[in-house]
């Protein structure tokens, strides 16, 4: 089965026009579960509950046509291309782990979220390996590309503290 990917309000995805699509999210898919295996089974286990969940992969999906449009041909996406994919991803999926916690949320996409089935400190630790293996793969690209993915995860962080700052403020 393919990654389930974004579809739009007419019923077709948009990103579906270019043709390497569909294969370039399925290896996006197959590279998260890469990325996220430890030494460690159950940090694994962990690591890739929501992963396994699956998801609409909207983010990836963009940042492969944002590669494509420096192509000038229909070619399936770089290997830097799925790897930048990836580390989006995984910002988003550490992101969600953060959230779950701080709404105290017990279900993400149709499955028990991680503070739910392992506690708040263990989703935490989770929410922050995925966020270090982004930072990892990010690397992997470039200092420009490492930075934007800090400065990213750096502005998602003063989000969440102003939206416990102003929580039930009108």
């Amino acid at each position: 089965m393919g990654p389930a990917i974004f579809v739009g309000v007419a019923g077709t995805n948009p990103l579906q026009v270019m043709p390497s699509m569909v294969g370039d999210l399925s290896r996006v898919e197959s590279g998260l579960l890469d990325s996220v295996r430890s030494s460690d089974p159950f940090l694994t286990e962990i690591a890739s509950h929501l992963i396994s969940a699956g998801g609409k992969r909207v983010r990836p999906g963009f940042s492969i046509a944002a590669a494509a449009t420096a192509s000038r041909t229909d070619a399936p996406a770089s290997a830097d291309a799925i790897t930048g994919a990836i580390a989006v991803e995984l910002v988003h999926l550490g992101s969600l782990y953060h959230d779950d916690v701080m709404d105290e949320a017990t279900v993400r996409r149709t499955v028990d979220s991680v503070n739910a089935r392992w506690g708040n400190l263990k989703a935490i630790l989770a929410g922050d390996y995925l966020l270090a293996k982004a930072s990892e793969l990010a690397s992997s690209l470039g200092v420009e590309v490492a930075g934007l993915l800090a400065r990213t995860i750096a502005r998602l962080c003063e989000g969440q503290l102003l939206e416990l700052r102003h929580a039930f403020d009108p």
